[in-house]
């Protein structure tokens, strides 16, 4: 079964009284423990594609579909987003007042784990990437690859079944994307975790089970 599937998504904005069309019926599927990067110059609807993906925008025609159930009501929505989507972003969106364990523990503790077990989760995947040193330092006190690391983990505290992934590296030199390239590999590896990563940056397409491309509204498979 697919993680997520969306059919014929149509998105457009109005801009000083007229209508503009962004997504002109985008079709997306992936697969458990995938990796698909959507390729597309700036302004092509990446974000906005993704924004619909993950709940974040609810104002669009067509249907999106998580684990084979169609997302419709308010209550889904928070349901879903809270435990089978993560998101990191081109910004890492750490909160700078709490230690990097601390911005770990929050989205568990918003869904609710265990508290034992959530420790286990985060120690386990600090581990992972051998920051365990680093644990109880400040995002300010930890470089900004390292910062990137942190929110690409955060996204997978709650093992969701897809993590969203904006522009991951586009704020990362050449040496630090090509670490969160591979961390992304690697987690795909260890946990089958599926990743959908919407971006310009060519680098990221060695990492690719699938390329798509968003070119006028619609998605094109690279053959």
């Amino acid at each position: 079964m697919a993680v997520i599937k969306s059919r014929n998504i149509v998105k457009s904005y109005l801009k000083n009284g007229e209508s503009v069309s962004v997504l002109k019926g985008a079709d997306i599927t992936i697969e458990r423990g995938q990796i698909v990067v959507l390729m597309g110059p700036s302004g092509s609807g990446k974000s906005t594609l993704l924004n619909i993906l993950g709940t974040l925008d609810s104002e669009y025609e067509g249907a999106v579909e998580i684990n084979g159930k169609e997302i419709i009501s308010t209550t889904e929505v928070h349901t879903v987003r809270t435990h089978e989507l993560g998101f990191v972003f081109q910004f890492h969106h750490l909160l700078p007042e709490f230690t990097l364990y601390e911005n770990l523990l929050i989205p568990g503790l918003i869904a609710n784990m265990e508290t034992n077990y959530l420790h286990n989760q985060i120690t386990n995947m600090i581990e992972f990437i051998g920051m365990e040193h680093r644990i109880q330092h400040y995002p300010n006190e930890v470089s900004g690859g390292e910062r990137q690391r942190i929110a690409v983990l955060r996204a997978l505290v709650n093992q969701p079944a897809l993590v969203l992934a904006d522009e991951p590296t586009g704020n990362l030199d050449r040496e630090n994307s090509k670490t969160l390239l591979n961390l992304m590999s690697d987690l795909k590896a260890k946990f089958n975790q599926s990743f959908l990563i919407a971006s310009h940056d060519e680098s990221i397409l060695q990492i690719a089970d699938e390329v798509l491309y968003l070119k006028d509204g619609k998605i094109i498979k690279d053959n």
